[in-house]
């Protein structure tokens, strides 16, 4: 599939924000799950449109998928059910995209997507895409496709362990190509190999002399679940001055501060993330957890009311009906039957 340079998230399997993963395989046509793919270009420069937000919703409302492009524009879902479905595209400066289609079932619906520029406005593309096409160009040519399989597998089959191989290929063809082994660990981390993802992550973080934000950001969540926080904050913190506006790097020094015992500044962090990234699950978790430590009942609820209504078929639904009682409780309220729905 495509890159998740930006958004790789850890601890626990990566997050695609898809709210079911079915294989896949079938006949064109049938009841098998199929996906949406295909690329997004800027019109005025027939440019491929990095790292922009695609989301994928029911037509009433409710997200399935939520990702972003790669370097090369391209874009898949997961394998999702035959239905009729909303997909949009947002990049700053650009006219929101607005596409309606019924997904019929395998292999699914190809999508070659032009983003119009806004009247008046110069947009620009994001910063990092050059660049890191560059260094994708830069590849030999069987180290691009080896690196295009592995990200497919990865992201897009979601088989972690078909990827190993072809990001181990680039790492012979190009040994400075810190991405490859940073794909290595996110991989290992899926399956819960975790001190080979270290060690990947750190061979990352050495071979770009520690100057890729991303491997920073999942080498400190990796370190925070082992509570090495001392470490796991530096390394976050060295992520955000390369990358101010990193949500996952806000949310992993959220993590390390919460951890830590630092409640309000934590607090601080994953409002952060919240602003910046409205729809990501476990940032109203995350907040809970923040809030009851801090004695704010009805924060706690608040921010559980809030990922009960956006996510009713979420992971962890059932902790957060739990936590919810457990306030009510705490707070003299008797839950009614409905409120644990």
């Amino acid at each position: 599939m495509h890159r998740f340079v930006r958004f790789v998230l850890f601890p626990a399997a990566l997050l695609i924000f898809s709210t079911a993963v079915f294989s896949q395989g079938g006949i064109p046509g049938s009841n098998v799950p199929g996906n949406f793919s295909g690329t997004v270009v800027y019109h005025d420069s027939n440019k491929p449109a990095a790292h922009v937000k695609v989301e994928i919703r029911t037509y009433s409302g409710q997200l399935i998928d939520s990702y972003y492009t790669g370097s090369d524009g391209r874009f898949g879902s997961p394998a999702i059910p035959s239905g009729q479905y909303v997909i949009t595209v947002e990049a700053e400066g650009y006219k929101p995209y607005r596409r309606e289609e019924e997904l019929l079932g395998y292999p699914g619906i190809r999508m070659d997507i032009m983003l119009d520029a806004l009247p008046g406005q110069k947009p620009l593309p994001a910063v990092a895409a050059p660049a890191v096409s560059a260094r994708e160009l830069g590849l030999p040519q069987d180290a691009q496709d080896a690196l295009h399989q592995g990200t497919a597998a990865l992201f897009q089959k979601h088989n972690a362990a078909a990827s190993l191989p072809f990001f181990q290929k680039v790492l012979v063809m190009a040994p400075d190509f810190y991405e490859a082994a940073y794909y290595q660990g996110v991989a290992l981390m899926e399956l819960g190999r975790k001190k080979e993802a270290e060690d990947a992550f750190r061979n990352a973080a050495s071979l770009s002399d520690d100057k890729f934000a991303d491997v920073d950001f999942a080498l400190a969540s990796l370190l925070t679940d082992q509570k090495q926080y001392p470490e796991a904050e530096k390394l976050v913190r060295a992520g955000l001055l390369m990358q101010p506006d990193a949500w996952n790097g806000q949310l992993e020094l959220a993590r390390v501060l919460m951890s830590t015992g630092r409640f309000a500044e934590a607090e601080t962090s994953a409002l952060a993330v919240r602003k910046a990234k409205p729809d990501f699950a476990r940032t109203y978790l995350l907040l809970a957890n923040i809030h009851q430590q801090l004695h704010r009942n009805e924060a706690v609820l608040d921010d559980l009311d809030t990922y009960l209504k956006m996510f009713p078929n979420g992971a962890y639904v059932a902790q957060a009906k739990a936590m919810k009682e457990q306030t009510e409780k705490a707070m003299g309220r008797t839950p009614t039957p409905n409120d644990l729905l």
